[in-house]
């Protein structure tokens, strides 16, 4: 089940930690963090126990800023950012987790088109997208980092 995100998953989301070369996705825990994660762009996903299982964000909140001029102006596709709660993370669950996402968000936005940003190095996401159709379009450098990240797409089936 999504919802808006709420104050109260917001916290919680905040305080992941990933390990390794995962650890860019950790939140910082700051006032900002907790401000973006409520600016109405983002999603908490809830198991049947109601625990967080994970987050979707879309739209400017799915997008980085880029070296590279004009890549997000494609209006025609919804922007589409996950974040998996990290004790779930390489045990499986994502394929599924990215299925759901897709599908609340074709029911919500009634869209078909969809774009997400991924960075080159974490090839575990990669093949997530990958097994459920999104086709890699290009890549982009990420205008504070520097480091290489693939636009892929995708397109439901009616």
């Amino acid at each position: 089940m999504f919802t808006l995100m709420t104050k109260e998953s917001a916290f919680e989301i905040s305080q992941w930690m990933y390990p390794d070369i995962y650890s860019c996705y950790s939140f910082d825990r700051s006032d900002e963090t907790l401000a973006e994660l409520m600016n109405g762009e983002y999603y908490a996903a809830f198991d049947n126990d109601n625990k967080i299982l994970g987050y979707i964000c879309i739209g400017k909140s799915a997008q980085i800023p880029t070296l590279e001029k004009d890549v997000y102006m494609d209006e025609t596709v919804l922007d589409i950012g996950l974040g998996l709660n990290p004790v779930l993370c390489g045990n499986g669950f994502g394929s599924k987790f990215l299925a759901d996402s897709i599908s609340f968000t074709k029911q919500k936005f009634n869209t078909s088109h969809y774009r997400l940003t991924v960075a080159s190095f974490n090839q575990r996401a990669i093949k997530v997208y990958e097994r459920i159709g999104f086709k890699y379009n290009r890549s982009v450098h990420h205008a504070v980092s520097n480091v290489i990240f693939h636009i892929m797409l995708y397109t439901t089936t009616q």
